[in-house]
């Protein structure tokens, strides 16, 4: 077993009414929550009257936090899509806060990045400025003047000097970004997603050629959460805008979509309302309101613009990746404490009874906080998420191997599973194992010790007595069962459960339907021609099928559950 005190590493410092400054651990930024701004002391950003210009922002002009990170070379950034694959970056509109850090500092640089990078990260650096003097507490205007071709791109902001010399960055209170476009860059890890709440104060500049027919969809006109629960009604409204040359005309579809766990899918229509001219935004707010699934699970919100004669796709849908969980958890996660790579297996023992929940319990996700600290980097990255039964021996559930995300400081990694847990009662642990010997990635603990975590190995739990892992789990109480004990289902359901996909050697498909009836799973090429039947009953309920890859050709096919209650359709590519 193998510790690492953190001790102190969370600190709240009381600086009157002007807010609250906090060392978030050893990850390299400081954070400072501004007071209401009076009236005025935020101008909004300057405008600029050139006929085919227009300035893209996802900030709604009221900041809300400032941020520095500890050392200069670090940045923050936004990826904008393109309206055109030939366009002019102006230059970029970027807000600084006056009132922190103290004594701050004046000095900034700038810099753009194409999205040609790994699935779509900043790549290729188009243009970096040198470094520049802003002014704080106001916007600045950053000529860039440097063309995009053929690319969306990332919009930067660098920090020159370590804090506290150096500017408070500007960043409001709400997310509306899609997902996705929100980055921060490290001169030792490179570039990260960053999914905190509230949107960069960084708007581009854009001259361009508009086409005639052009509809984009633009963001989020409500909060979006990054977490929220099973079951409520959740209203999506978006903003698109015409920027196109013609008008809009009014009657224009707007479409949402939304995908889930089990093959949810979820759609809607708004129509705009309006005629629109250049230049011209409208907010679309879906009604009724999407009633969120009772399951658990990730699900992604797709909104998009469907006008007459588009010929610019590109900018047309916009997407946000949505948490639902009903989380419960033994760790207070605002109370970092400790880092451990012990055992390496280290598990939580949860008992929904000590959070009210009622029986039978459906467990279908969970999620673990790891930590990157500098001083005890990780060997490796991968591990599984494995739930044991009571007795704290007995398997049921086995994930492929997962990798964490070193570049972050503090990871939360959170997966679905493939088919609900079913718990009549008792208790059950859910465990983070290492797939090597060295323990890593490491774990979060906190500053309490319920009797609730445990480090060693299935059948030899050893008591951690530091604190409770940031380990949680997502469970649904008083979930119905089926025939046989089974959890219910309203519709076919499948899943390929294997990582990753593409695949070179035995795919496991599971699959269910809502009551006893004629099943088949087919195996379909990319032409649609029967390739093999996988199974077949005439009172199927559930089951799961073994495909050997390395019996079929490699390429890309369709594995199909054809029923009397529908079908369910999964793409499988298999590789040799």
């Amino acid at each position: 077993m193998r510790k690492v005190a953190v001790l102190g590493l969370i600190l709240g410092v009381s600086l009157c009414l002007a807010g609250t400054e906090q060392w978030i651990g050893p990850s390299p930024f400081h954070h400072y929550t501004i007071p209401n701004p009076e009236l005025g002391i935020f101008p909004k950003g300057p405008e600029l009257f050139r006929p085919a210009m227009d300035t893209f922002k996802y900030d709604d002009g009221m900041p809300g936090n400032a941020w520095a990170w500890n050392q200069g070379g670090n940045g923050w950034g936004m990826k904008f899509i393109s309206p055109s694959d030939n366009i002019t970056l102006a230059g970029a509109i970027i807000h600084f806060y006056s009132g922190w850090p103290t004594p701050g500092g004046t000095d900034a640089m700038f810099k753009v990045f194409a999205d040609d990078g790994p699935n779509g990260s900043p790549g290729t650096e188009i243009w970096a400025s040198d470094t520049l003097t802003i002014t704080r507490g106001q916007w600045n205007w950053i000529p860039i003047g440097e063309p995009v071709i053929g690319s969306n791109y990332y919009i930067f902001y660098v920090q020159v000097d370590s804090y506290p010399m150096c500017p408070g960055f500007t960043i409001d209170a709400f997310n509306n970004a899609p997902s996705h476009r929100k980055w921060t860059c490290s001169g030792v890890d490179g570039f990260s997603e960053d999914a905190r709440r509230g949107e960069w104060l960084i708007r581009a500049v854009v001259d361009w050629t508009p086409q005639d027919h052009n509809a984009a969809s633009l963001y989020f006109a409500s909060n979006m959460p990054i977490d929220t629960v099973p079951d409520i009604n959740f209203y999506v409204r978006a903003f698109v805008k015409n920027l196109g040359n013609n008008d809009l005309p009014a009657g224009t579809p707007v479409r949402l979509h939304v995908t889930g766990p089990q093959s949810y899918t979820y759609d809607d229509t708004m129509q705009t309302s309006a005629n629109m001219v250049r230049g011209q935004r409208q907010q679309m707010n879906f009604s009724p309101a999407w009633r969120i699934p009772t399951t658990s699970g990730s699900y992604q919100i797709q909104v998009w613009t469907e006008a007459a004669s588009e010929q610019w796709p590109a900018d047309d849908t916009i997407m946000y990746d949505l948490s639902v969980a009903k989380w419960i958890e033994y760790a207070n996660f605002n109370a970092l404490n400790w880092l451990t790579w012990g055992g390496p297996e280290r598990a939580v023992k949860f008992n929904p009874a000590d959070f009210s929940i009622p029986y039978p319990v459906g467990l279908g996700r969970v999620r673990h906080q790891f930590y990157y600290h500098p001083s005890y980097p990780w060997p490796d990255t991968s591990f599984y998420f494995k739930v044991y039964a009571g007795d704290g021996q007995t398997l049921l559930y086995q994930t492929d191997p997962i990798e964490a995300n070193p570049g972050t400081p503090g990871p939360v990694v959170a997966t679905d599973f493939d088919s609900t847990l079913i718990f009549a009662s008792g208790e059950f642990y859910v465990s983070v194992d290492p797939v090597h010997s060295s323990g890593h990635p490491s774990t979060c603990g906190d500053d309490t010790s319920d009797g609730k975590s445990f480090q060693g190995s299935p059948g030899s739990w050893q008591p951690w007595t530091m604190g409770e892992y940031f380990t949680s789990a997502s469970v649904q109480g008083g979930v119905g069962i089926g025939e046989g004990g089974i959890p219910s289902v309203h519709e076919p359901v499948l899943h390929i459960s294997h990582h990753p996909n593409p695949v070179s050697d035995v795919v496991t498909i599971k699959w269910q339907v809502p009551n006893r009836q004629p099943v088949n799973v087919h195996l379909y090429d990319a032409t649609g021609r029967l390739v093999r039947n996988l199974y077949s009953s005439s009172e199927g309920l559930m089951g799961t099928v073994r495909l050997d890859a390395r019996s079929v050709p490699a390429g890309i096919y369709l594995v199909r559950l054809e029923t009397q209650n529908g079908t369910a359709t999964r793409k499988l590519i298999l590789e040799h």
